[in-house]
């Protein structure tokens, strides 16, 4: 302000409403510059990964049926595609919540060797109950867990833990020294192996319903699931929570083969009525793609099945 002069009050709202009213204008001629020039960028110039992460590719292709077209292209179809673009669809894949559980609950340990299980309605549990469980590893606290909180009976398997027999665990859990497999034999390092059909019937429970189906044995689900699924000995499975290997530490990063071959047991468990209502990255088998990105080999992922699939036994 000049010394001696007085400016009005409205003369000084005045200036500010004019100093406003350009930079405002002159905003929003930036913005409209902006965006034009993004609106008419070529689209071939957005990177393919950026689309994959949407996950639009997977609407892109033609139907092979109505449940497969909803989440992932058809094999002939992945098997046109690159490396990179397969690997990408994969990690989309299983990052991907296909359905929602309001509730779930940390069954045995925070960390390594726990899992969660949903417990909304239906697929919520109580005595009597039945679970299965794959791959122990002197960690029963999963197993423990399930029996004490909700009275079920588990059956537990681990081929692997030495001086270790068949035997019960308290009055709810079964131990057997038999691993998972996709055909009934002896393995290599002497293991007793069965199909989990076999292991159904040497229990009487081939006809039962199971709760929860726990697998975690370090990549022979990618044996033991097609297996599962071809047999239809998940017909009666409510729950599945397993580790999916699709590569671990010391292994070479995935051809493209090989996540065709993960995709195509993921397309086969969603066409049995699977979704996925939880998935975890386990950051121990990480490793840098020669891709760029940084990736695990290992998935846990957390499954409930469509109820209108599940032949549930009464």
């Amino acid at each position: 302000m000049i010394a001696g002069l007085r400016v009005k009050p409205e003369m000084l709202r005045n200036r500010c409403h004019t100093v406003l009213t350009f930079l405002g204008g002159a905003l929003v001629t930036l913005l409209l510059i902006a965006t034009s020039s993004w609106l008419t960028s070529d689209v071939q110039d957005i990177p393919k990964t950026r689309v994959m992460d949407r996950l639009e590719v997977l609407q892109s292709w033609p139907p092979q049926s109505e449940a497969i077209q909803q989440v992932l292209p058809p094999e002939d179809a992945l098997t046109r595609m690159s490396r990179k673009d397969v690997s990408q669809i994969y990690h989309d894949y299983v990052a991907t919540i296909q359905v929602p559980c309001k509730r779930t609950i940390r069954m045995g340990n925070s960390g390594d060797g726990g899992w969660d299980v949903c417990v909304d309605p239906p697929y919520s549990f109580h005595a009597p109950c039945l679970v299965y469980s794959f791959g122990i590893s002197f960690d029963f606290s999963f197993d423990d867990d399930v029996a004490n909180k909700y009275g079920c009976e588990v059956h537990s398997y681990d081929p692997s833990m030495k001086n270790v027999g068949d035997h019960s665990r308290g009055q709810q859990i079964y131990f057997h020294k038999t691993g998972l497999n996709s055909t009934d034999t002896i393995n290599e390092d002497g293991w007793r192996m069965r199909t989990f059909s076999s292991i159904l019937k040497e229990n009487n429970h081939s006809s039962e319903t199971i709760d929860v189906l726990k697998i975690d044995i370090e990549t022979s689900e990618l044996w033991a699931l097609p297996e599962m699924l071809k047999s239809g000995s998940l017909r009666h499975v409510k729950q599945l929570c397993f580790e999916m290997h699709i590569k671990r530490g010391f292994q070479p990063e995935p051809n493209k083969e090989k996540y065709i071959f993960g995709l195509s047991i993921f397309r086969n468990l969603y066409e049995f009525g699977f979704r996925i209502f939880k998935t975890h990255k386990n950051m121990y088998p990480k490793y840098t793609s020669m891709f760029g990105m940084l990736r695990t080999g290992c998935h846990e992922i957390y499954m409930i099945r469509k109820v209108e699939s599940i032949l549930l036994v009464k």
